[in-house]
């Protein structure tokens, strides 16, 4: 039996869920081809032409990325601009293209803990967990709706219970209303009291994806006005492997020039800038994949005694030698360069589908090493 793209996109996102990302984020699908059998799995850091053009090499039809596409609503897509070429050769050969970018770096799977595993740090755990403001959201349909309804709100909504997901509640009921004069009822007729069989269904919504989900649910919901309530909730905690970043222990106490060897070592950056006494004992070590300049202050206040990122900036490296931090600053790129492994790992645990990494992207910054260019 053909497993499809929606399938396989639909178990990625059981692991990975939509709802981790930040609200300013685009995670998802970039280019949508659903309903078709998957032919193979290309994952990439970025849609580049090489990555598009191994997948069309290989007769494949999903790219699986990190950094998405499109972060803006486009208004217009010029063909013969660089995106625009790339798009078109990806419809032209029936590719579907699916990003995972903030939800995969709030996931357990993320670069910073692949970082602090690679490291051998223990007790892992985010730097910053994945906080939620919690809504119930109630939902009245009409009996044969509820299952459409429910399965657009587990995509939009559904934060965990705990280490459960997927997580409503069904009561049966008897809805009445009357259609007005210039409605279009789904049921009954204008001007006449109808009553129906209805279901209420209600789930867990986060606060920043209410307006997401209630417009997803109003555009399968049957009915011309959907009835709905919702009521905010107290969180008493989530799960906690899920959460920005990465912070460990070393078993024993490691010199910080030691530790910036082992960097070299493991993860032969094209740099490495550090703040910090390199005779310093370093215990608890944090790490942000991809830009990390903001999380200096949450590494400080976890007591972390080096934070391990990229793009820290001039100013926060000052006010990190004041608070006592260590840093170790890599290109962004070799911060993240592992997600395409990270994920080719997960792929073929999960399906029996052909799936390859895009080893043909390179950082995109030299090192400068003197001389003739």
């Amino acid at each position: 039996m053909s497993l499809f793209i929606k399938d396989a996109v639909g178990r990625l996102e059981d692991l990975i869920p939509l709802n981790l990302q930040e609200e300013w984020d685009n995670s998802g699908y970039q280019i949508k081809l659903a309903e078709v059998p998957l032919s193979g799995i290309v994952t990439s850091l970025d849609l580049t032409d090489k990555s598009v053009n191994l997948t069309v090499s290989k007769g494949f039809n999903l790219i699986l990325i990190h950094h998405p596409l499109f972060f803006h609503p486009v208004s217009s897509l010029n063909l013969d601009s660089n995106d625009g070429k790339l798009v078109g050769l990806l419809i032209e050969n029936k590719i579907c293209v699916y990003a995972m970018h903030t939800n995969f770096d709030s996931s357990p799977y993320s670069m910073s803990r692949y970082i602090l595993n690679k490291l051998k740090a223990q007790e892992i755990s985010p730097l910053i967990p994945h906080k939620r403001k919690l809504y119930k959201l109630s939902v009245f349909i009409p009996k044969g709706y509820v299952n459409v309804v429910r399965n657009i709100l587990f995509k939009y909504g559904n934060p965990k219970i705990g280490n459960y997901e997927n997580c409503s509640f069904e009561t049966k009921g008897k809805g009445s209303f009357k259609p007005l004069e210039g409605s279009n009822p789904f049921i009954g007729e204008p001007q006449k009291t109808a009553f129906t069989d209805e279901s209420k269904l209600e789930i867990l919504i986060e606060e920043k994806f209410i307006k997401k989900a209630i417009a997803e649910m109003k555009a399968v919901h049957p009915y011309e006005e959907a009835a709905f309530d919702l009521y905010p909730l107290y969180d008493f905690g989530g799960n906690t492997t899920e959460g920005i970043g990465a912070v460990g222990n070393f078993e024993s106490k490691i010199g910080f020039g030691g530790l910036l060897d082992k960097i070299q070592e493991l993860f032969s950056p094209i740099f490495i800038n550090y703040c910090g006494n390199l005779n310093k004992k370093i215990k608890k070590v944090a790490a942000v994949s991809g830009s990390g300049f903001s999380f200096i202050d949450s590494a400080v206040k976890s007591g972390c005694d080096v934070l391990i990122s990229s793009e820290l900036t001039h100013s926060k490296a000052i006010k990190a030698n004041k608070s006592g931090i260590c840093l170790i600053e890599m290109s962004h790129f070799d911060t993240e360069k592992y997600f395409t492994a990270i994920t080719k790992n997960i792929l073929t645990k999960e399906f029996n589908v052909p799936v390859i990494e895009n080893t043909y992207e390179n950082n995109p910054f030299f090192k400068y090493k003197g001389g003739k260019l």
